[in-house]
């Protein structure tokens, strides 16, 4: 239950979400400091490096288009513990594919992008039905949690790669963490099947889905920018510590917990200002601090002006995925699946194409200026929020029944 109206209140449904968004956030943020090392151990080009990413996010680009049929023959539950086991079974892929060839690891890296998404949305979706109104609050909670794994991730790889075991340790614990989860949640009545003979508000008298309003359309281009820039300092921070700061391997690997340290302290604030009606300028307010992070990141040469930066760097950026979410999902607060796994793709894409431009930049003119693609990035952001013009009229938050959730792949352009 979401609690009496005007109330927040976290509960097992609430719990179990947490738990899986934590799950999926660990998996995609150990990427960044492990991709560097397994480029290191196999000679790997960037681009080559690059690809990893790029698979992982077109996964997440498959899962959104056939999300739908998948979540309707299995149902929330099912759907949910099935995703986190596969998701746990990919990242041992990954481990044990380094020793066989590119050609496993990029399967694993495929794989772990189809269900780590698939565990992404469906935890997404579920909260934002749940919460209702208080959506905004809970995405970014949500957000915070992963990003206490987000830290852990870059700590494991370091601290497993300097202490013997080497950085594929850090891929078991995807499957030691979901076991934990599995046990404490086991019974929750997570994902509720829509009952036979319900109806879906978003459609016409004639069956189909409704379109859109045009605002949807640049509140999700803004969020594929957000996500882009974010990504690029997740899978591209590592090497340029290491080739514009100086830094080990091993020492960048470990370093990027700092920009998740970052992340975490940001959601932590942005969980305690997040109420409805703030979100706008609250983007606005992280894009200023990104900026303010970044562009010392990007200048540096000193490893100490490097590791604030890049503290703060995560701080700002924190925020703005889960803010821009809650924006995107106001516009039709009664079609959260659709616009849901609508924003997911759009966001897989971006993760599947900055690393991707970053890798082939770097091969050809050096890291460091290539990571200078992020601060256009984060210009064109605060361009289209510049853009934005939110209703007069709010639209309607009243919280829908589990039987109205709609089918967030029949989308109408």
């Amino acid at each position: 239950m979401t609690g009496p109206p005007g109330t927040f209140t976290r509960d097992s449904v609430t719990g179990m979400a947490y738990g899986g968004l934590a799950l999926y956030a660990y998996v995609l943020y150990v990427q960044g400091p492990l991709l560097p090392l397994l480029r290191e151990e196999t000679h790997l080009s960037y681009a080559a490096m690059s690809a990893h990413s790029t698979l992982f996010a077109a996964g997440g680009i498959v899962t959104n288009l056939l999300y739908a049929r998948v979540s309707a023959r299995l149902g929330g539950r099912r759907l949910f513990w099935a995703a986190a086991g596969a998701l746990a079974a990919s990242a041992l892929l990954l481990a044990l594919g380094a020793w066989a060839g590119v050609a496993y690891t990029l399967a694993a890296s495929l794989a772990m992008g189809v269900t780590g998404a698939t565990l992404q949305t469906a935890t997404a979706s579920a909260l934002s039905d749940h919460h209702g109104p208080h959506r905004e609050r809970a995405l970014v909670e949500a957000n915070a949690g992963a990003s206490a794994t987000a830290l852990i991730a870059p700590l494991a790889v370091g601290a497993f790669q300097a202490g013997g075991p080497g950085w594929r340790a850090a891929l078991v614990v995807p499957l030691l963490a979901g076991v934990v989860l599995y046990v404490a949640c086991r019974k929750v009545p997570f994902g509720t099947v829509p009952a036979a003979g319900s109806t879906d508000r978003r459609k016409d008298g004639r069956g189909n889905p409704g379109p859109l309003p045009a605002r949807f359309r640049l509140l999700c281009t803004l969020l594929g920018i957000v996500v882009g820039l974010e990504f690029c300092v997740v899978f591209y921070g590592a090497p340029h510590l290491s080739s514009g700061v100086g830094l080990s391997a091993d020492g960048a690997a470990t370093a990027m917990s700092l920009f998740a340290a970052g992340a975490l302290a940001g959601r932590l604030v942005g969980s305690s200002v997040a109420r409805p009606g703030r979100a706008r300028r609250l983007v606005v307010a992280a894009l200023a601090v990104t900026g303010a992070g970044f562009l010392p990141l990007w200048a540096a040469t000193a490893a100490p002006v490097a590791l604030v930066a890049l503290f703060v760097t995560g701080f700002g950026v924190a925020n703005l995925f889960p803010l821009v979410l809650s924006l995107a999902i106001e516009v039709a607060p009664d079609q959260s699946d659709r616009i849901t796994a609508r924003v997911y793709l759009t966001a897989s894409t971006a993760i599947m194409c900055a690393p991707l431009l970053l890798g082939a930049l770097s091969d050809r003119i050096g890291v460091r200026p290539a990571f200078g693609v992020t601060a256009l990035l984060i210009a064109v952001a605060a361009l289209l929020v510049l853009l934005d013009r939110a209703p007069r009229t709010p639209p309607s938050t009243t919280p829908r029944p589990a039987a109205e959730r709609s089918d967030p792949t029949e989308v109408t352009s």
